[in-house]
C-alpha cells in the first residue's frame, strides 16, 4: 500500500460542531414519526376511494349513551353522551311509549364525547318502573330501562356522612380486626408462616381475577367506541407498575435504615413492611371498586341489595387485614408500631369510604371499569412480590404442603366470604 493510500486510510472524518450534531441527532429521532403522520394523513385525505375498493360499509348506529337517570322534584334529568363519530340531534324523547315535552342543557346536536341532560317535566311516583326513550333525529332510538324510581341522591351533610361511615364499616373496620392475628402469627413456626404467606397468595389471586370479571362486567355497559378492553389494560398496566415501583422503594429505604445499624444486612427481595404496604395498596384499590358498587346500589334505590353487600363485603374483608398482617409476622421484621398497623388499615380501607362516594353521587361505567381494573393490576403485582418474599425468606418451596395447602385455603377462603358477599 502507498503512502498516499495509507495517508487517506488514516485520515479521520471532520467532527461536525456540537450544535450541529444535536440538530442531527433530532433530525434523525423525528423523521419516522414525521414520515408515519404524512403516510397518515395521505390515507385520511383518500380513505374513501381507498374503502371504494373493498365495498360499502353501513353507517355506525346513531345511538345516544344514557350514563344515568335522575329523579328529581317534578322532573326526570336523563344524561347522555354521544359516543359516534358524526354528530346526533336529539328529535323526540319518551316516557312508558309516550311523547313527552323536553328541554336540552346546552346544544341539541351533539358532537362526538359529548355530553347533555335531557331535563323532562314528569309527574314521577316513587318506586314505579320507567322506560326513557330518546329518539335522534334519523330515527334511531336509545332506551333506557329504571326498575324501581328513586329519588336522587344530592351531595350533603348527612349523605356524605353515611356514605362514609359505611365506607369506614365496610372497609377500615374489616381490615382492622383482621391485622388482630398479627401476635398469633408471630408465635407459628416459619413453615407456618410460609403457608400463611400462600394463603395471602390464594387471598390475592382471588382478588385480581374478582376485579378482572368485575371490570369486564362494567366495560360492557360502555359504548363500543370508548374502547373498554382497552381501559382495562391500561388501568391494570399502570397499577402493576406502580405497585411494583412502590415496594421497591419501599425495600430501598427500609434497606437503607438496616444498613447504617447494627442489624445484619436484608434478605434479598421486599421487606416484610414494604411487602405489607404493597398488599395494602393492592387491596385498597380494590375496597375502591367495593365502594362504588355500594354506593351505586344506593343511587338507583336497591336498599335491600346494598344492605347484603355491606354485610357481605364486611365479612370478606377481614381476611385483607390478614393478608397484610402476615409479613409482618416474620421474626426477623421486629416490633411493629401501633401507629403503622393504623396507617396500613386505613391504606386498605379508606378507599372503600371514596369509592361509596363516588358511586353514590356519580355512577359512571367508566370510572368504575378503569378502577376495577386498577385493582386486578395492583392484586397481580402483589403475587408476584408475595411469591418472591416466600423464595427469599423462608426455606420452603410450593410443592411442600404448608405453602400448597395454604394457597388454595386461600382461594377456597375467598370464595366462601364472597357467596355472604352475594
Amino acid at each position: 500500500m502507498s503512502s498516499t493510500d495509507t495517508a487517506a486510510v488514516s485520515e479521520p472524518d471532520p467532527v461536525l460542531p456540537a450544535p450541529q450534531r444535536r440538530w442531527r441527532k433530532w433530525v434523525l429521532v423525528a423523521l419516522p414519526v414525521v414520515l408515519l403522520f404524512g403516510a397518515l394523513a395521505a390515507f385520511t385525505a383518500m380513505d374513501d376511494r381507498v374503502f371504494g375498493l373493498i365495498g360499502d360499509n353501513p353507517p355506525p348506529a346513531d345511538e345516544l349513551s344514557v350514563s344515568r337517570v335522575l329523579f328529581e322534584d317534578g322532573e326526570i334529568v336523563v344524561r347522555v353522551t354521544n359516543p359516534q363519530p358524526d354528530p346526533i340531534t336529539i328529535g323526540v324523547v319518551t316516557v312508558d311509549d309516550a311523547i313527552v315535552n323536553y328541554s336540552v342543557d346546552g346544544n341539541e346536536t351533539l358532537g362526538r364525547f359529548d355530553r347533555a341532560k335531557i331535563r323532562i317535566p314528569f309527574a314521577w311516583n316513587e318506586g314505579e318502573p320507567y322506560v326513557i326513550g330518546i329518539t335522534s333525529g334519523s330515527g334511531i332510538q336509545t332506551t333506557a330501562e329504571v326498575t324501581a324510581a328513586v329519588a336522587r341522591v344530592t351531595p350533603s351533610p348527612s349523605s356524605i356522612f353515611g356514605f362514609g361511615l359505611i365506607g369506614l364499616l365496610v372497609g377500615v373496620l374489616p381490615v382492622a380486626l383482621g391485622l388482630l392475628w398479627l401476635p398469633a402469627l408471630r408465635t407459628v413456626s416459619r413453615h407456618a408462616l410460609a403457608g400463611f404467606m400462600a394463603l395471602t397468595a390464594g387471598l390475592l389471586v382471588f382478588l385480581a381475577v374478582d376485579a378482572t370479571f368485575e371490570a369486564l362486567e362494567q366495560s360492557a355497559e360502555l359504548p363500543g367506541s370508548f374502547g373498554g378492553l382497552g381501559l382495562i389494560i391500561l388501568g391494570a398496566s399502570l397499577s402493576f407498575v406502580g405497585v411494583g415501583a412502590l415496594s421497591g422503594e419501599l425495600t430501598r429505604r427500609a434497606g437503607k435504615i438496616k444498613s447504617s445499624g447494627a442489624t445484619a444486612s436484608m434478605t434479598p427481595g421486599a421487606s416484610g413492611l414494604a411487602l405489607a404496604t404493597a398488599i395494602a395498596v393492592g387491596i385498597g384499590f380494590h375496597n375502591l371498586g367495593e365502594g362504588l358498587a355500594i354506593g351505586a346500589s344506593f343511587a338507583v334505590g336497591e336498599l335491600a341489595f346494598s344492605s347484603l353487600l355491606i354485610i357481605g363485603f364486611t365479612v370478606h374483608n377481614i381476611t385483607e387485614g390478614l393478608a397484610i398482617a402476615v409479613p409482618l409476622a416474620d421474626r426477623d421484621e421486629g416490633r411493629v408500631s401501633v401507629r403503622k398497623l393504623a396507617g396500613l388499615a386505613l391504606i386498605a380501607g379508606l378507599p372503600a369510604v371514596i369509592g361509596a362516594w363516588i358511586g353514590g353521587f356519580i355512577t359512571s361505567a367508566l370510572l368504575a371499569t378503569f378502577f376495577f381494573a386498577v385493582a386486578a393490576g395492583a392484586a397481580a403485582q402483589v403475587v408476584a412480590e408475595v411469591v418472591g418474599y416466600i423464595r427469599g425468606h423462608t426455606d420452603s418451596s410450593w410443592r411442600t404442603p404448608y405453602v400448597a395447602g395454604g394457597f388454595i385455603a386461600g382461594i377456597g377462603i375467598m370464595y366462601t366470604t364472597s357467596l355472604i358477599a352475594g
